[in-house]
């Protein structure tokens, strides 16, 4: 009997064939990762829109179509046929008689080892299942691609310590305290760019350029006669910023917590004024949170994440900063929005906000987690409407993706060709990806 038959006739309920479903290919796709595939960063929901697409009656059009979603190398293609006839018998089983089939499995966090795959060298095994949270990312985005919206269930964790996941899945425990001198270099490098960006007023003096129109007027006294080239160079003005930072699931699974803080930390005491907003499916301001310690910051992140949970809706939750603090963004202030793009509400909303955002501020920067891998690309349908409105959308996982924010504006400025596109690191891992080919 087909999988996509056993629900229905056995008068088992929709809503819970979807979850089995979901649950096996989130499965899957960790085994994989765990075997030592390289899946891409948004495989995921991929895979999940060929399920639906090419439906469960016929196990060689799954496979397929799934080899096509998440193998990116043909050297893993072995594998990959190893571990789904694993991944077909437990979706055959079906949603009631998958773990009496012979599968041992503690839930879609521990259920790799049903598999048979070996943990990947540098993967913790057991020991690293500790650390996760009780839905991933992975989770989150095949359950919007078929229908199902999930939440979380517990908080993660004590703020001793937090997962990092990283587009790839794989993740490592990082400390809660990121104040290294690293950081503090690349943020006030970062600073230092966004305060002298293109269109601020320039002063005289200095040794950056020459400044012809002073030079034109002084030449008047003296009968035409450049004597002198003055010189002068970009004036310093006290930084405003505002901050959007999605606090879904589907981020926080991703971020590193920590270096989130930190940043959110620095620029609220470093620039002159730094208004924070958290969202997901709502808007709520929390910068009084940053004016004191780091705990009040921690605790504001954790209850967004405990009280909302419905899915991201970040046009909606810019429509709100427009009709309630619109006073946040201006002609002065450079907007930084942390997310991953994935949308869960109308995405003409938030074509809408994201072109009065452009307009209003001074340049609008993306932040996504999910762009520090080489093979992400902006196909999310969040992300891909909002980006012909940004000044730039660039990787943050770290402070080497602050420093290089701020190489690329001062090479090019906001306006220049600017992006994670640009960035090197992707440049020469594409260039080794294609070579070993």
């Amino acid at each position: 009997m087909s999988p996509g038959r056993n629900g229905t006739e056995s008068g088992a309920p929709l809503a819970a064939a979807s979850d089995h479903v979901r649950d096996e290919l989130v499965r899957f796709v960790r085994a994989l990762r765990r075997a030592g595939v390289a899946v891409p960063a948004n495989a995921g929901v991929t895979a999940g829109r060929a399920l639906a697409d090419v439906g469960l009656d016929d196990p060689d059009r799954v496979r397929v179509a799934l080899r096509a979603s998440l193998v990116a190398d043909a050297t893993d293609r072995p594998t990959f046929d190893r571990l789904f006839e694993a991944f077909w018998r437990r979706l055959a089983a079906g949603p009631d008689t998958a773990d009496a089939a012979g599968w041992t499995d503690d839930g879609p966090e521990g259920g790799l080892a049903s598999f048979g795959a070996e943990p990947a060298a540098g993967e913790g095994g057991a020991q690293d299942d500790e650390n996760e949270a009780d839905e991933t990312v992975a989770e989150r985005h095949v359950g919007a691609v078929i229908g199902r919206e999930t939440t979380a269930s517990d908080a993660d964790g004590d703020g001793a310590t937090t997962a990092r996941y990283s587009p790839n899945g794989r993740r490592t425990a990082v400390s809660a305290a990121h104040a290294s001198h690293e950081f503090g270099t690349a943020f006030d490098t970062l600073t230092e760019s966004l305060a002298t960006l293109s269109g601020r007023r320039w002063r005289g003096g200095g040794d950056e350029r020459p400044d012809v129109r002073r030079a034109l007027r002084a030449s008047v006294a003296t009968g035409g006669t450049v004597v002198e080239v003055p010189r002068r160079r970009r004036a310093r003005s006290e930084l405003r910023a505002c901050l959007l930072v999605d606090v879904s699931r589907s981020v926080l699974d991703v971020v590193d917590r920590s270096f989130l803080l930190e940043f959110l930390r620095r620029a609220h005491e470093a620039w002159r004024e730094a208004r924070v907003f958290f969202f997901d499916d709502d808007l709520r301001e929390v910068t009084s949170a940053f004016d004191a310690s780091d705990e009040r910051a921690l605790d504001a992140l954790s209850r967004a994440e405990a009280e909302w949970g419905g899915g991201t809706r970040i046009g909606g939750s810019l429509a709100r900063l427009h009709e309630r603090a619109s006073d946040a963004v201006s002609r002065d202030s450079v907007v930084f929005v942390v997310s991953d793009g994935l949308e869960m509400g109308d995405v003409e909303t938030l074509e809408r906000e994201a072109a009065w955002l452009s307009r209003r501020a001074r340049a609008v920067f993306w932040l996504n987690p999910l762009a520090v891998s080489p093979e992400y690309e902006p196909t999310a349908r969040g992300m891909a409407a909002a980006l012909p409105y940004l000044d730039g959308l660039f990787a943050f996982a770290g402070p080497d993706d602050l420093a290089e924010l701020a190489r690329q504006l001062d090479r090019r400025g906001h306006h220049g060709r600017i992006g994670y596109e640009y960035d090197p690191r992707r440049v020469e891992a594409t260039h080794e990806r294609r070579h070993t080919a």
